[in-house]
């Protein structure tokens, strides 16, 4: 046998020609070690301290082999068996043998082991610690950089690039793009959001950066387009242009740089000055700062875009409903950058009276994405919400730089009017990403609205049908026509009554007043005013739209009548007919003889 040196040491002891020593107990090892080690030990002290240490080394051996990774590696074989049977055998016979476990111990260590077996749950990262898991996709134009080894080393050098602006902040997968066919700028900008959505879902990425490189002139074009998968929307087309091939992995990171639109998660809400309502808003992966400081995700004086997700209620993970929330935005003041990173003050900018942003919910996500201009100007077009085919035309339009319509305004109004097309151009201006745009339909305030130039290049803004609120304007303004032409027929017709009594005409004077009886007053007018205002309140119900505007402007011609037909002025008119009628009567009776 292979450990038969291990044996005890008697029989040595037998076979030489020295003295035996008494026999000992393997507890006496331990005190002959020192002696072993002294110059007075004898040869037997010497082979046990030689056993002892064998014995102390295969025992760790046998302790560490089975929970190391060299023990899955190698694997069981029979040689590795027997020799781990061998010095368990050997282990026995050295140490005393331990006291069997009892039942107790034996459910517990059971109990144990079950526990470290079952799987543990991985606890949810929090949102300003989650990386974006972006997926970039570089298409290259048939005839450009033909060499298939060129374009993959574009590839890897790209997410190089990008890791050497994000670093962790991104967790990201380059690729290269064959269903993009043609790819070129052209066929980029035409894509929609149909054209992805299924072959990117939700779950695997949340930024897709879609790259196309082709051939400019003697340069290369590169063109970049974002598609977030959460908020399922495009960005507009980025291009460059440049002429050292080398140059081209720095141009796309730039551009994907350019069209990034970092995600914020709503935090909480509350009330700042002159009644604007505040948000706080956390960016994702706020705690990681990316590498490249020109990477930064949010800064004061960005705009947000908010959107509210329904999420499914037997999965969470899969989107139910996606409600954007459109001339909504979120105005950032301030970042915390030491104690809270990615915290933003926002300051939230709407025309909407009750908004549905701004909350939490199990199943409901509010999120918003920053988003910067791409151009210098939008061409906004002025449609009606119910008849987007019909333009508003020659619409006089008035910008007021304000944070909130009822905050100060910061400088004179720039006034605007919508062509015959319905649209307009709005340019950009410097320290107001946002301002209030006021739509007037003749002399009245047909919408106010919120606006930021540049994020959009084309846009439309749908206002509400204001048809309604126009003919019930220009009924009632024929009816105050109809009033004043009244008002002054009575008057009228009193002068001449006055002077036909002072001529003695007892019959013209009697005929006027009759006359006068006739002419439409108070009751007719407050009557014809209540009939326009319910015809136009029923018909604003069965279209679903307010009827506020017809309300204000009936009750303010009611409020004109009353004024013209006060009480006091109408016994003092029956006073004055009266004393016509004496005048008459008094002339009458001096002309008759005695």
């Amino acid at each position: 046998m292979m450990f038969n040196f291990l044996k005890p040491a008697r029989h040595i002891c037998k076979s030489r020609s020295v003295a035996a020593e008494p026999r000992f107990s393997h507890a006496d090892m331990l005190p002959r070690w020192g002696y072993a080690c002294s110059a007075g030990a004898t040869a037997t002290d010497r082979m046990l301290q030689s056993r002892f240490l064998c014995c102390a080394l295969l025992l760790a051996w046998s302790l560490w082999w089975p929970v190391s990774g060299f023990a899955q590696e190698a694997g069981s074989s029979p040689a590795a068996e027997a020799a781990a049977a061998n010095a368990a055998q050997t282990t026995a016979d050295v140490t005393d043998s331990p006291a069997a476990p009892t039942a107790g111990e034996s459910n517990s260590t059971a109990e144990t082991t079950d526990k470290a077996d079952a799987p543990e749950e991985l606890a949810e990262i929090p949102f300003a610690s989650q990386p974006y898991t972006v997926l970039v996709t570089v298409a290259f134009e048939s005839k450009c950089l033909v060499d298939d080894i060129q374009r993959q080393q574009v590839v890897r050098d790209i997410q190089r690039s990008l890791a050497r602006m994000y670093g962790r902040l991104w967790t990201t997968t380059c690729e290269r793009n064959e269903w993009l066919v043609p790819a070129d700028q052209r066929h980029l900008s035409r894509l929609q959001v149909a054209d992805v959505i299924d072959l990117y879902p939700e779950k695997e990425f949340q930024k897709v950066f879609l790259v196309t490189v082709e051939g400019s002139g003697t340069g290369l074009g590169i063109s970049c387009r974002e598609y977030d998968s959460r908020i399922q929307e495009l960005t507009p087309v980025h291009t460059e242009v440049t002429r050292d091939v080398r140059s081209v992995p720095t141009t796309a990171a730039r551009l994907m740089r350019d069209t990034f639109r970092p995600s914020l998660e709503f935090v909480r809400q509350f009330d700042g000055d002159d009644e604007t309502s505040m948000m706080e808003m956390q960016v994702q992966g706020g705690d990681m700062i990316p590498p490249d400081s020109s990477a930064i995700q949010v800064v004061p004086g960005d705009v947000l875009r908010p959107f509210v997700r329904q999420m499914d209620r037997r999965d969470p993970d899969k989107l139910k409903h996606l409600q954007g929330l459109p001339l909504t935005y979120l105005r950032v003041l301030s970042v915390d950058t030491e104690e809270t990173r990615g915290l933003a003050t926002t300051a939230y900018i709407s025309h909407i009276r009750f908004s549905l942003f701004g909350g939490k919910g199990r199943r409901t996500q509010h999120l918003a994405v920053r988003q910067r201009p791409s151009a210098e100007t939008s061409r906004v077009r002025l449609v009606l919400k119910s008849r987007p085919d019909q333009p508003l035309i020659s619409h006089r339009l008035a910008l007021a730089y304000q944070l909130n319509w009822k905050s100060a305004e910061d400088g004179p109004q720039t006034q605007l009017v919508s062509d015959r097309n319905g649209e307009v151009v709005i340019h950009a201006r410097e320290n107001h990403p946002t301002f209030w745009i006021r739509v007037y339909s003749g002399t009245s305030l047909l919408a106010r609205v919120p606006y930021a130039p540049g994020l959009i290049p084309f846009d439309t803004i749908e206002l509400s049908d204001d048809s309604i609120r126009l003919g019930v304007e220009g009924e009632i303004q024929l009816l105050a026509d109809e009033l004043v032409d009244a008002i002054a027929l009575r008057e009228v017709l009193m002068a001449k009554a006055r002077k036909e009594a002072e001529a003695g005409n007892e019959s013209q004077v009697t005929s006027l007043l009759a006359r006068y009886e006739t002419v439409p007053g108070k009751n007719y007018f407050l009557e014809q005013a209540s009939n326009i205002r319910i015809n136009a309140s029923r018909e604003a119900v069965a279209r679903g739209l307010r009827d506020s505007s017809v309300n204000k402007i009936c009750k303010g011609f009611s409020d004109t009548v009353e004024t013209f037909f006060t009480e006091a002025k109408r016994a003092a008119r029956q006073a004055e007919i009266q004393k016509i009628r004496a005048a008459v009567q008094q002339q009458a009776d001096s002309a008759a003889p005695n």
